[in-house]
């Protein structure tokens, strides 16, 4: 089985951890079922060098003349290898970001795949916009059977909508020949059909077992007690919520400390907003963290805490499950399907008092989360071997 994956987002240099997770999932899946060959199609996605920016004509034109578009290969395994086709993108608004160049650039992709393994079986898009929409053009040209999985979230987001706030009718379009629409989660699976798209099957996203592990010494509880959070730092990942109740705590004398990685537009706020309230003390500021990095840390912390505002599935809860730990999340969408009693708490978002509530409730009640319950339930929903034959299933029933 040949299966050819088409990634809106995969890691470069300027953005190593964009795309991380799909990267991971796909050599997860190629270790699990070794007969399988997997191409992933690079164009230099998140690549600055390739990434043109309407206002910026000095630089565009240094990397016209400067970058090179010569195809080349990165093997991962020998059933994976990566093919790169670099093209430049803007815009949608002119010509549609260079659309006809990525299609271009993936069917050169496609095609080098099938010199080394053979023809393709089945294309799997991820993300409707810009992948989904590639494949929909490669598939009618090579006439290949194609599948698109949806992460993003709130869906359809605003680059997508029309005027009423509904998908587009352009952007629905490779939803609607797609032979089958994957959803991350039961709620991603709602909002998709309430846009019209039909064939949707739940899939989740998932995580190696074999590197997401509980820490080899046995996890006690810490003084302070230690909070980890990871996310791209955005308005609406609530990381200014979780500030306003670590001080909640610690003016009630419980000592917590605030573990904190990730970066983005709204983490010079977010540090401000420590410092107006004299918590920097309890505050560590982790900046991008590498995924090793990010394995300690979950293995190392007490409980894991995002109160987002919305989360299609939330992979970060999964990597803490995976190491053993008890999770908080909001009620916003895929941490539904994740929570449960027994490893952790869900809150309403924006509630600042429930959201300190949860905290020290789990400070408190700590001793009730069974790490080895927790990575047990991780096994048996989010893992590589729980999750990767519902993908060999969908991908038999693409080329059947």
């Amino acid at each position: 089985m040949n299966i050819f994956v088409i990634p809106s987002w995969y890691p470069s240099k300027d953005h190593p951890i964009s795309g991380v997770m799909l990267k991971e999932q796909t050599e997860a899946f190629c270790r699990y079922y070794p007969s399988v060959n997997v191409g992933i199609s690079a164009w230099g996605q998140q690549d600055e060098q390739f990434l043109l920016w309407l206002k910026d004509h000095l630089k565009n034109i240094k990397k016209y003349v400067r970058a090179s578009t010569s195809p080349y290969i990165t093997p991962l395994l020998p059933n994976l290898k990566v093919y790169h086709s670099p093209t430049f993108t803007w815009t949608k608004k002119i010509l549609g970001g260079n659309m006809k160049g990525l299609i271009k650039a993936n069917l050169q992709n496609l095609h080098s795949f099938e010199s080394d393994y053979g023809a393709v079986d089945a294309i799997h898009a991820h993300v409707g916009f810009p992948a989904g929409m590639i494949a929909m053009e490669v598939a009618r040209i090579t006439k290949k059977p194609y599948c698109i999985t949806e992460h993003m979230g709130p869906f359809p987001y605003p680059l997508v909508q029309n005027k009423d706030g509904m998908l587009s009718a352009s952007h629905r379009q490779p939803y609607s020949e797609a032979v089958v629409n994957v959803a991350v989660s039961s709620y991603q699976a709602e909002l998709m059909e309430r846009q019209g798209i039909r064939n949707v099957v739940v899939i989740p996203n998932f995580v190696d077992e074999d590197v997401f592990v509980p820490s080899p010494i046995k996890a006690t509880p810490k003084e302070p007690f230690t909070f980890f959070a990871l996310s791209y730092i955005a308005p609406n990942k609530g990381t200014d919520l979780l500030l306003y109740a670590a001080q909640k705590l610690l003016d009630a004398k419980i000592d917590v400390l605030l573990r904190i990685g990730g970066d983005g537009p709204f983490l010079n706020t977010c540090k401000h907003i420590a410092s107006t309230l004299g918590i920097e003390a309890n505050i560590v500021w982790l900046g991008d963290v590498g995924r090793e990095d990010a394995l300690r840390e979950f293995q190392s912390c007490d409980a894991f805490v995002l109160p987002s505002q919305y989360e299609s599935m939330g992979i970060v809860f999964v990597e803490a499950l995976a190491c053993g730990k008890p999770i908080i999340a909001t009620k916003c969408g895929g941490p539904e399907s994740t929570v449960t009693p027994f490893n952790g708490i869900l809150v309403d978002k924006n509630n600042i008092e429930e959201l300190t509530q949860a905290m020290q409730s789990l400070i408190t009640n700590y001793q009730k989360y069974d790490s080895l319950q927790i990575r047990q339930d991780f096994l048996n929903r989010f893992s590589t071997q729980a999750v990767a034959p519902q993908l060999l299933n969908l991908y038999n029933g693409l080329i059947k």
